[in-house]
């Protein structure tokens, strides 16, 4: 937990941006390779260096839909159904098959406070906050994806909750209560929103556009008042900021916008690990 305490504890240099190739720790050794090309990795080894693990979902901008596959440079690794892997495009256990944030997010984040990052990818194109709810077509997939991971011993340090534009014109009120029935579904299974030690810091995204350049104010706003860091709850990236020229089909994120949202997630993930309650 050493470098997530360098974050909350504000130490000298924890601010400092990635700047140096010689801040990467060791790679684990490859024990394999998948029919897919991927790189698999020892879960155990995986845990041995106490890596930050994101359980990243949503809908198609949280899956492998965006426009430019990439292998992060650093450690970075990506936790699917008990098994460990390098971190690649098309990220495992996401739909689609191009490219996602979350690979260059791994990039993004410091190296210095976080040598070693995985994440748990789950997102599934056009989805609405309902099916992901309790009793919704996609909260087994959620609560799989959880029970799984902390199966295999890891403990999920952030959720990063990337949707909306598949609600366009829900309400406020329903949006937030299918959101809140979501949390209260993965509760039984040890992940526990708040901000002692061991709890999980739940990131919520502004994300209303897709194929579209008006934003849904309504839905925005939903997004935006889930948000209560005292109780966990934190804004994440607001990618309604980001134009069509950081999208490559009116929707999807282009290799620039995958980019700036890698950086938006960054600095969204910094302030969530810097809050002290009280």
């Amino acid at each position: 937990m050493a470098a997530l305490l360098c974050i909350t504890s504000l130490s000298p240099g924890c601010d400092r941006e990635i700047d140096s190739d010689a801040l990467l720790p060791a790679r684990l050794e490859v024990i394999g390779t998948t029919p897919e090309g991927r790189r698999e990795v020892r879960c155990s080894e995986l845990l041995a260096v106490r890596p930050v693990v994101f359980l990243a979902f949503g809908q198609s901008i949280a899956s492998n839909f965006n426009q430019a596959s990439y292998t992060p440079e650093r450690p970075s690794y990506n936790i699917h159904q008990g098994r460990c892997f390098e971190a690649r495009d098309p990220m495992a256990g996401a739909d689609g098959t191009l490219g996602s944030m979350w690979s260059y997010l791994g990039d993004a984040l410091p190296s210095r406070l976080m040598p070693y990052t995985a994440f748990v990818t789950i997102g599934v194109g056009n989805s609405s906050v309902a099916q992901w709810d309790a009793g919704g077509s996609l909260n087994e997939r959620l609560t799989e994806a959880v029970r799984f991971t902390r199966d295999a011993g890891f403990e999920i340090s952030y959720l990063l909750w990337h949707q909306g534009s598949a609600d366009r014109g829900t309400t406020a009120e329903a949006y937030q209560s299918h959101f809140m029935g979501m949390m209260q579904s993965i509760t039984p299974y040890g992940v526990l929103p708040g901000t002692m030690p061991g709890n999980t810091r739940v990131l919520i995204a502004v994300h209303t556009r897709c194929h579209t350049r008006d934003q849904d104010e309504v839905l925005a706003a939903a997004q935006r008042g889930l948000v209560d860091p005292g109780k966990g709850f934190f804004s994440g990236a607001d990618t309604d900021t980001l134009g069509d020229d950081f999208r490559y089909d009116g929707c999807h994120l282009s290799k620039a916008g995958q980019e700036k949202a890698a950086v938006l997630w960054r600095d969204q993930i910094s302030i969530a690990a810097r809050y002290q309650p009280g």
